[in-house]
């Protein structure tokens, strides 16, 4: 399962993976960042993907491609941002890695944490309540 919150008048998206998050669910997720920007959404936002805790149901490296293709596609519109994405897992881990290097012709700046604290400073926020 895939939530969403949005703080800081949508400088900011937190996004929390539980259970079992499959493909379909990714793809998703990245089609209702693509809806919202520019209304819940604010240009220049920053994004924590906090993956610990869920299991990788279906994704695969063909999936973080299909959400990279997305992602290029609107690079234009939407302008870069940051995202910072916590996992601990090993197979999590390596997607995530692959995510960062494809992001970076997305004009999205990643980086891969262990823990939310440092994901949270890496942004420039505190942990919301």
């Amino acid at each position: 399962m895939i939530e969403r919150n949005i703080y800081h008048d949508g400088k900011l998206v937190v996004t929390n993976c539980s259970g079992i998050v499959t493909s379909a669910e990714l793809i998703q997720h990245t089609n209702w960042m693509v809806k919202n920007f520019g209304t819940l959404i604010k240009s220049g936002f920053s994004h924590l993907f906090n993956a610990v805790g869920a299991e990788i149901g279906d994704i695969s490296e063909e999936t973080i491609h299909q959400v990279a293709y997305i992602n290029i596609s609107f690079s234009k519109a939407r302008g870069k941002f940051t995202m910072s994405i916590v996992a601990t897992q090993p197979y999590p881990l390596e997607l995530a890695s692959l995510h960062k290097q494809l992001s970076v012709a997305s004009n999205i700046a990643v980086e891969i944490f262990s823990n939310t604290d440092a994901a949270y400073k890496w942004l420039g926020f505190e942990q919301p309540d």
